[in-house]
């Protein structure tokens, strides 16, 4: 038996157990240790104001960022063996069966916050590999959220020097500062002289996305990184008048691959900071109360942690 959440309807998220299936031959099962919540896809999700090309509707699995200990492996599994540590896509669930080949291998000594941020993180990497700003380019981040640090540790770690970003929340500035910014300011407060190559939208919100396309420079390029879950993004004068390149970025390029650098990265010390994304930790019947209250407003975290029991 497996537990997992389950939205039923806007505002209502729920616990719900079914039988937990055998993994098919490529397969593996994968007891959860724990899981993240990613904030800008799953809080639209609860509130049922999710903006999406085609509704999924009710009830629908939450969550898609998931570390746990393989338990069984299918009888065609190789890459993998009981015992091993992965990432995995099956959300907020005690158990997931996942095909081997989804699934990537973590070791032991990567910290469970960092080890989950391996996801995301490559999701902002494939932005930034899209636009390949070389490392004299300047870079504009917009927005000091998780998509925005993680695209700024991948920029600075990729070789770019000059990346400034854009938040008005003085703890996100300081963070941001400390994982390599040369600047961060307030969306009033950027100088009327700063233009930039390379540009990342990972705010959604219209106005940060307007200032963004009005700071490029004349032939510049924008990644749009946020899933325009808090506002619809809109085109500025700016973007004819700069005759600006746009392009939209969704998940990784690589899992495996990516992993491969970012465990590498995470044993040099050079993600030092990362685990401060995460503000709060719960526990996995806290989630239910955890969203109505970012629903409601009372919290804002980057990001949450989610801690399972060693016995499910």
């Amino acid at each position: 038996m497996r537990r997992h959440s389950l939205l039923t309807a806007p505002h209502r998220l729920e616990w719900a157990a079914d039988d937990l299936p055998p993994p098919a031959p490529d397969e593996v099962l994968v007891r959860t240790i724990a899981g993240a919540v990613s904030i800008g896809a799953e809080l639209p999700q609860y509130r049922g104001d999710e903006r999406e090309v085609i509704p999924r509707g009710y009830p629908r699995m939450t969550g898609y960022e998931s570390l746990g200990i393989v338990q069984a492996c299918g009888a065609n599994v190789r890459r993998l063996a009981v015992g091993q540590r992965v990432l995995a896509f099956y959300g907020h669930r005690t158990y997931g069966v996942v095909a081997e080949a989804k699934s990537i291998p973590m070791p032991d000594d990567v910290p469970d916050a960092l080890a989950l941020l391996a996801i995301l993180s490559c999701d902002a990497a494939k932005g930034v590999r899209k636009l390949a700003p070389a490392p004299d380019d300047a870079a504009l981040v917009m927005g000091g959220g998780t998509m925005g640090l993680l695209t700024l540790f991948i920029l600075t770690r990729y070789g770019v020097r000059t990346v400034d970003v854009v938040e008005p929340r003085p703890e996100r500035q300081t963070l941001a500062l400390s994982l390599g910014a040369r600047r961060v300011v307030a969306p009033d407060a950027l100088p009327d002289d700063a233009t930039y190559t390379a540009g990342f939208e990972c705010s959604s919100r219209a106005a940060a996305f307007t200032l963004l396309q009005e700071r490029m420079r004349p032939g510049g390029h924008i990644c749009v990184l946020a899933d325009g879950n808090i506002e619809p993004l809109t085109l500025a004068p700016a973007f004819h008048a700069n005759e600006l390149s746009i392009i939209g970025s969704s998940d990784g390029w690589d899992y495996q691959q990516h992993a491969v650098w970012y465990v590498e990265q995470v044993r040099r010390g050079a993600t030092s900071g990362l685990e401060r994304l995460f503000e709060l930790a719960v526990a996995p019947e806290e989630l239910p109360a955890l969203f109505e209250r970012m629903a409601r407003g009372e919290i804002v975290p980057m990001k949450v942690l989610v801690r399972y029991r060693e016995t499910q």
